[in-house]
C-alpha cells in the first residue's frame, strides 16, 4: 500500500528537524539586568513625618484646588496649545500604527491579482501552434495567499513589544500632560511672588517717604543735619529701583506664561494679579513607593519599555530557527481572454516553504545583542526613574517639614521686627533714638515681609512638587491585549 504525504505534513515534519539540528540560542553568556522592585527602596523612615490620606492622589485637573480661574484658564490654553504635546500625541500615533502593522504579521495576507499580458510566442518555444509564432492575450485572475506559521513566536513577541510601545508613548504623553500643567503653575506662582515682594517694595517707599518727610521736620528744627535728609532721598531712589525691578521680573513672569500658553505676549499683559490659595498641610496617600508604579507617568513608561525589550530580545531568539511560510493561490488563467472565465482555467497552488539559517548566524547574532543590550539599557533607565520617584516624594515632605519650621520662626520675626520698628520710630520723631536705629529696624521688618512672601511661594511650589511627585492624577491603564 503506497502512502502520500502532504507537502503541508512534510514541511512540518522538516522544521522539526532543522528546529532540532539547530539546537538552543547560544545566548552568549548573557544574563538580564536586574529589575529594581519597590520595596528594595525603603522610604516609612522619609515619609513618617506625612500623614497618610488615601483620598490625597492628585486628581486630574489638581491645579483647580488652587482656587484662581485665571490659572484654570491658563493651564487648559496650554493643554489645549501645547506643541510638545502635539509631538507627544504624534509619537503615540506612530506607536499605535506600529502595533497595528506588527499585529498584520500573524494573519494570512491576501491579495486580489488580475493581469493581462500581450505577447508573441515564439515559434521554438514551449508552446505548439497555433500559438507558437503568433500574439495572444494572456489573462490571470487569482486570489493569492502566504501566512507565516509562527512556530517560534517571532511574530507574537514583535506584536507584544509594540504593543508596550504603546503603553510607553501613551505614557510619555501623559507625562508630557503633566510637565506643562506643572510649568505653568510653577510660573504662575512666581508672577504672584513678584507681586508680593512689589507689596514689599511699595511699603518699603511708603516707610522711607515718611521717614524722609520726619528727617526733613527734624533738620527744619536744627534736630538733626542735612546730611540725614540727603541719606533719606539715597534711599529713597534705591527703593525706587528695587520697584523698577520687582514690575521688570513680573512683566518678565507674564511673558513666560504667555509663551508656556503658546500665544503671544499680548496674553501675558492681560493677566490680572493671582489670587492663590495655598494649602495647609501636605498628606501622602498610601504607603509608597509601592504605588507610585502605577501613578507615575514617567515610570509607567519606563515600565512598559522594559517589558517591550524582554519582547524583542524574545524575537531575535525566534530568528534563529526556521521559518514555516505558506503561499497558494487560486483562480483562472488562459491563453486568450475568450477561455478566462471558463472552468478548464481554474488554477490552483499550495506551496510551504522553509526557511533555516545557516551562513549569517554572525548577522543575528549581532541582532540578538543589540536586542539585550537595549533591554539591559530600558532597565537601567527604568531604575533609575523609579528611584527619582521615591526621592521625589522624599525630597518634598523633607522640605515640607523644614518650611513649617521657617515659617513658624518667620512669624515671630515679622510680629517683633514690626513692633520694633513702630517703638523705634516713636523714639526718633520724639527725639529719643537716631536715625540709623529706624533704618536698622526699618530692615529687619522689610527683611521678615520678604521671607513671608518667599516662604508662601515655597509653600506653593512643594504642594506643586507634590502633585508632580504622585503622578498628577495619572493612573496606569490596563495592559493591552
Amino acid at each position: 500500500m503506497t502512502m502520500h504525504r502532504s507537502p503541508i505534513l512534510t514541511a512540518l515534519c522538516l522544521a522539526a528537524l532543522l528546529a532540532a539540528l539547530a539546537g538552543c540560542v547560544d545566548r552568549g553568556g548573557w544574563h538580564a539586568a536586574p529589575q529594581l522592585a519597590p520595596a528594595q527602596l525603603t522610604a516609612e523612615r522619609s515619609f513618617a513625618a506625612a500623614p497618610v490620606d488615601p483620598s490625597a492622589w492628585p486628581a486630574d485637573g489638581w491645579w483647580r484646588r488652587y482656587g484662581d480661574p485665571q490659572l484654570d484658564r491658563l493651564v487648559d490654553e496650554a493643554l489645549v496649545g501645547s506643541p510638545t504635546l502635539t509631538a507627544a500625541e504624534a509619537r503615540l500615533r506612530a506607536a499605535q500604527a506600529q502595533a497595528l502593522a506588527a499585529g498584520a504579521l500573524r494573519l494570512p495576507n491576501v491579495a486580489f491579482d488580475a493581469q493581462v499580458d500581450r505577447q508573441r510566442y515564439p515559434e521554438n518555444g514551449l508552446y505548439p501552434p497555433p500559438y507558437a509564432g503568433n500574439y495572444y492575450n494572456d489573462g490571470r485572475v487569482a486570489f493569492d495567499l502566504s501566512y507565516d506559521i509562527d512556530f517560534w513566536g517571532r511574530n507574537r513577541a514583535l506584536l507584544a513589544a509594540a504593543r508596550s510601545g504603546v503603553d510607553a508613548a501613551e505614557a510619555d504623553r501623559a507625562a508630557a500632560r503633566l510637565a506643562i500643567a506643572v510649568s505653568v503653575v510653577r510660573a504662575y506662582v512666581q508672577l504672584d511672588l513678584w507681586y508680593a515682594l512689589l507689596d514689599v517694595a511699595n511699603d518699603q517707599l511708603k516707610q522711607q517717604t515718611s521717614i524722609m518727610e520726619l528727617t526733613q521736620q527734624r533738620v527744619d528744627a536744627g534736630l538733626e543735619n542735612v546730611a540725614r535728609v540727603k541719606q533719606s532721598e539715597s534711599n529713597l531712589a534705591l527703593t525706587r529701583a528695587g520697584i523698577a525691578a520687582a514690575q521688570a521680573n513680573i512683566d518678565l513672569a507674564r511673558d513666560q506664561l504667555a509663551a508656556l500658553v503658546a500665544a503671544g505676549s499680548d496674553r501675558g499683559l492681560a493677566l490680572a494679579r493671582p489670587h492663590l490659595t495655598a494649602p495647609a498641610s501636605i498628606a501622602l496617600p498610601s504607603t509608597l513607593p509601592a504605588d507610585l508604579l502605577g501613578r507615575r507617568p514617567d515610570v509607567a513608561a519606563a515600565r512598559a519599555l522594559v517589558q517591550g525589550a524582554a519582547q524583542g530580545v524574545k524575537a531575535a531568539e525566534a530568528d534563529f530557527y526556521p521559518n514555516v511560510n505558506l503561499a497558494a493561490f487560486a483562480g483562472l488563467q488562459s491563453i486568450g481572454l475568450s477561455n478566462l472565465f471558463q472552468g478548464s482555467a481554474t488554477i490552483v497552488d499550495v506551496s510551504p516553504a522553509l526557511s533555516l539559517p545557516v551562513f549569517n548566524r554572525r548577522q543575528l547574532r549581532g541582532a540578538l545583542e543589540a536586542r539585550q543590550a537595549q533591554f539591559d539599557a530600558s532597565v537601567g533607565q527604568y531604575n533609575q526613574t523609579l528611584i527619582d520617584a521615591v526621592h521625589d516624594v522624599a525630597d518634598v515632605v523633607a522640605n515640607w517639614r523644614a518650611l513649617e519650621r521657617e515659617t513658624a520662626e518667620q512669624q515671630a520675626a515679622l510680629v517683633a521686627a514690626q513692633r520694633a520698628y513702630d517703638l523705634t520710630t516713636e523714639r526718633y520723631r520724639a527725639g529719643l533714638d537716631n536715625y540709623l536705629t529706624v533704618l536698622s529696624a526699618e530692615n529687619q521688618l522689610l527683611f521678615a515681609q520678604a521671607i513671608g512672601a518667599e516662604l508662601g511661594a515655597q509653600r506653593l511650589t512643594f504642594s506643586i512638587s507634590l502633585v508632580r511627585a504622585l503622578g498628577g492624577g495619572y493612573t496606569a491603564p490596563a495592559p493591552t491585549g
